[in-house]
């Protein structure tokens, strides 16, 4: 029974009007007028599960889809599967191949029914251009390939063995804009420095998106995947060929006329330099979750008008490491990643959104698990995420709206929404999800109110269990 306090609950206008409080949690469906019935793809990468032995891969991919992934990111490894170069590259049964470790992921993750979207990077020793010098600071594979077509040919491969298997998604190279990922950025001309990144990444699409879509048309291939970092200084001033190139520089680079490679989406990884913010940071050239809507305005000017957004990669550190100085608590992990999913619920131009990632390392902090693979409070919130759509309070006898997600379901389910008062949780509402678990319910409490969501049921590869969202309290003026 609901206590003094809690709230009428209205959902899609399915109690609206209505006087007095229930006695019982109402039934509802759970849309909401002017918000999207579906969320982002959500995801999760594993940096291991191409490293590890075959039942170790097929354990954690498992282990990924009990949390809630849709879609499992994983870096394929051009430099890793074809050591030496191949005497028929575009045939992927060419001895030159090694395929196993893939083979792995895939054929787990279809049993599951989760997707794989492929990220293909890492230029082998024999394919890297000879120009390029090695050094002490970054990989070698990220030497700029010295023909783009040798890229190409392995997409042709990688698509014919893994099309049919089911991999539709796909992503060229990872973070092309800064020289861990691939060099030169930039070339001295005439005593300035020069972009030749983007050059080289045009050419490196063209190439690896007219192969993939020889093999299968109906592929999605998304480009640009870049890195949040942009150079030491608000605008352009890189000093060496290792600087880094700005996303937004990146995308104007790609965009030029006679370059503009084709892809379907465009990718993005938007880490936070800072906790859930409101503020914008006009002028920086740093793109975070917190200032994407810049990004997509920039995307909006260039011939990538209208597509996608894949946001690839995203997490809080729970620990300090030397690539990433930011980190929070746990608890606070928890609680961000949920304000994260509010924040990219309404955008319908967010087709993906994949946390990075399942487990803690020595040189990152971001995973749901710790390293000795015990969960975070994150790993539950992402198995079921709700907040209010807006963070700001509502005026007594308002109206707020919750957004929610049950990942861990591939078709409608059941989700009962609790209010706290007295110490125990009671539950208000039970509201029916959309095919991938979304929901949307508005709420009308008096006072400030804690609310939670909680489900019972069975889970992907799994027995049945119980999860259960991070509280938030919708504030009342």
């Amino acid at each position: 029974m609901i206590t003094r306090g809690a709230l009428a609950v209205l959902a899609a206008g399915a109690l609206a009007g209505c006087g007095g409080v229930a006695a019982q949690p109402s039934a509802v469906k759970g849309t909401v007028a002017g918000v999207p019935a579906t969320s982002p793809l959500a995801g999760i990468q594993d940096d291991r599960v191409y490293q590890v032995p075959a039942k170790d891969a097929e354990s954690r991919v498992q282990t990924m889809t009990r949390l809630g992934a849709s879609i499992i990111r994983v870096d394929v490894r051009w430099d890793v599967v074809a050591t030496k170069r191949p005497k028929n590259p575009k045939d992927q049964n060419d001895p030159a191949y090694t395929w196993a470790a893939y083979d792995t992921i895939v054929d787990s993750a279809a049993q599951r029914g989760v997707r794989v979207l492929m990220t293909v990077w890492g230029t082998p020793g024999w394919a890297a251009d000879p120009s390029v010098a090695k050094s002490t600071r970054f990989p070698d594979n990220s030497r700029r390939p010295a023909k783009a077509g040798d890229y190409g040919n392995f997409g042709h491969a990688l698509a014919s063995r893994y099309a049919p298997r089911g991999v539709r998604d796909w992503e060229i190279w990872n973070e092309p804009n800064i020289p861990l990922f691939l060099r030169p950025q930039f070339k001295k001309q005439g005593g300035k420095w020069v972009n030749v990144s983007t050059g080289t990444y045009t050419a490196l699409a063209e190439s690896f998106y007219s192969n993939v879509k020889q093999v299968d048309k109906g592929s999605r291939i998304a480009g640009i995947v870049t890195s949040p970092a942009g150079d030491q200084c608000p605008s352009s001033c890189p000093r060496s060929a290792n600087a880094r190139t700005s996303p937004s520089d990146f995308l104007k680079g790609v965009s030029l006329p006679g370059r503009r490679p084709a892809m379907d989406a465009v990718s993005h990884h938007p880490y936070p330099i800072t906790k859930p913010r409101a503020t914008n940071f006009p002028g920086s050239s740093y793109i975070d979750l917190y200032n994407i809507n810049r990004f997509q305005q920039e995307v909006d000017r260039t011939y990538l008008r209208g597509k996608k957004l894949w946001l690839t990669e995203f997490g809080f550190a729970t620990v300090k490491v030397s690539e990433y100085s930011m980190f929070v608590s746990e608890a606070e992990q928890a609680q961000y990643l949920q304000d994260a999913y509010r924040r990219v619920r309404p955008n319908k131009r967010i087709g993906m959104f994949v946390w990075y990632f399942l487990q803690d390392n020595g040189q990152w902090g971001s995973g749901l698990l710790k390293q000795d693979g015990k969960s975070k409070p994150a790993a539950g919130v992402f198995s079921l995420p709700m907040s209010p759509l807006s963070s700001r309070p509502v005026a007594r006898g308002g109206t707020a709206t919750l957004v929610g997600q049950v990942r861990t379901t591939r078709q409608p389910t059941e989700v009962t929404v609790q209010t706290r008062s007295g110490g125990t949780w009671t539950d208000v509402a039970v509201v029916t999800t959309g095919t991938d678990g979304s929901f949307a319910l508005n709420v009308k409490p008096s006072s400030s109110t804690l609310y939670r969501a909680t489900w019972t049921g069975e889970v992907p590869s799994g027995p049945k269990d119980t999860r259960s969202s991070w509280p938030v309290t919708v504030r009342v003026n």
